[in-house]
């Protein structure tokens, strides 16, 4: 099968998030939103992001500049 880039179908609709382009997701998101609502303490959202992102950043960064790593570290090179 053959990528056809002229055709509209091969592209996702832009003006929805990911996680709204399919229906039954949607409203998986929607009801946690709403149950999310009801717990005391708690910002109800519907798209969260893992705890690891700020890992990837640093795993970045210090690919990108290794002589940085040891700072992270306090100085000391822990294994």
């Amino acid at each position: 099968k053959t990528l056809d880039l002229t055709d509209p179908k091969s592209f996702r609709d832009l003006s929805k998030p990911i996680g709204a382009l399919n229906e039954s997701r949607l409203e998986q998101l929607r009801m946690r939103f709403k149950e999310m609502a009801n717990m005391e303490g708690q910002i109800p959202f519907l798209y969260g992001t893992h705890y690891s992102a700020p890992g990837y950043v640093l795993y970045y960064l210090v690919r990108q500049a290794p002589e940085y790593m040891l700072r992270l570290q306090s100085g000391r090179f822990d294994a």
